[in-house]
């Protein structure tokens, strides 16, 4: 999901950081992504308080799916490593 940059009204979305996948999978990318920075390309990193009140609560809303989605494959990862 993207959000409109209130500084230039271009694209901007949410940061990534290719370590945080390497070190920790599809989990750390998550996290990552729910805790991390918002980037314009052209503007760059724009901070959460700039947006209006009704992108702030879809950013957290995106954030906390982005957790619940990482403790569920986290959840399974162990489950499927004890079954064995």
């Amino acid at each position: 999901m993207s959000y409109q940059c209130p500084k230039c009204g271009g694209k901007v979305s949410r940061g990534y950081s290719s370590s945080a996948q390497m070190a920790a999978g599809l989990v750390g990318a998550l996290f990552y992504m729910a805790f991390g920075s918002f980037e314009c390309k052209k503007c760059g990193k724009i901070s959460k308080s700039e947006f209006s009140s009704s992108d702030q609560a879809r950013m957290t809303m995106g954030s906390l799916i982005m957790i619940i989605i990482a403790v569920i494959i986290g959840i399974a990862v162990i489950m499927l490593i004890n079954s064995k």
